[in-house]
């Protein structure tokens, strides 16, 4: 098992407690699994709350720079993070820390599939004949992904507004060939809307993708990783 790549389909879909559930999962099968949080924006630098949890529920004791190697104050994309405090992610340096590993890799994706990760300069070959000078290409969470071809959790919300963000984002997925391991349907909010008994269905209708959940609502921060483990059963068979 090389580990998954974990992707929400928007902003506050509660990816993370998803991924700390697989970490939990995969360390409780004795798999040493090793957490990757590429970028955190909108932290404190020195205690980025979301790599740290993804780390401990792997049980790891792992470095907060291979954990967590880009941390930015701003509640923003990376690039654009990066970019107020004049810094650049390297996604060769991302890269190098997956090629390193030797038990499965949780990585946890800041944000949705075509958030701005970086920017990178494109060889003369990639540019218009006309342009006198190299440009530079955005690169995105997606292309990420491509790079590590590790199988895509795709988290969304499990309510409202669910079923265009999953058939747009897994469209995207499979425009690049990327296996999708599961679409997890998450509850983030205690309260229920209309279409939470009726989603799954209709994700699978329209999509063909395995869907797991909705998941339950749990209150209590610290039993998620346990508790959400038990949703996440089918990936690992």
């Amino acid at each position: 098992m090389k580990g998954f790549f974990v992707a929400g389909t928007d902003t506050g879909v509660g990816k993370t407690e998803i991924a700390r559930a697989i970490c939990f999962s995969l360390a409780s099968r004795g798999l040493q699994p090793v957490p990757l949080k590429p970028v955190e924006t909108g932290c404190d630098p020195d205690w980025p709350l979301d790599a740290l949890a993804l780390r401990a529920a792997c049980g790891s004791s792992l470095p907060l720079d291979e954990v967590c190697p880009y941390r930015f104050r701003m509640p923003a994309a990376p690039l654009v993070a990066a970019e107020a405090e004049g810094a650049h992610v390297d996604l060769l340096r991302i890269e190098q820390i997956v090629d390193r590993a030797r038990t499965p890799v949780v990585v946890e994706a800041a944000g949705g599939l075509l958030v701005p990760l970086a920017r990178e300069q494109l060889s003369l070959d990639q540019t218009d004949p006309a342009d006198r000078a190299p440009s530079q290409a955005i690169v995105t969470n997606l292309d990420l992904a491509d790079r590590l071809r590790l199988p895509v959790v795709l988290v969304a919300r499990a309510g409202l507004g669910t079923l265009n963000h999953c058939a747009l984002s897994i469209d995207a997925l499979e425009r690049r060939g990327l296996p999708i391991a599961a679409v997890v349907l998450n509850r983030a909010v205690p309260e229920d809307d209309p279409s939470v008994v009726s989603n799954a269905q209709w994700v699978v209708e329209m999509t063909g993708a395995r869907v797991l959940g909705p998941g339950p609502y749990v209150a209590d921060p610290g039993a998620r990783p346990e508790a959400l483990a038990q949703l996440l059963a089918r990936l690992f068979s």
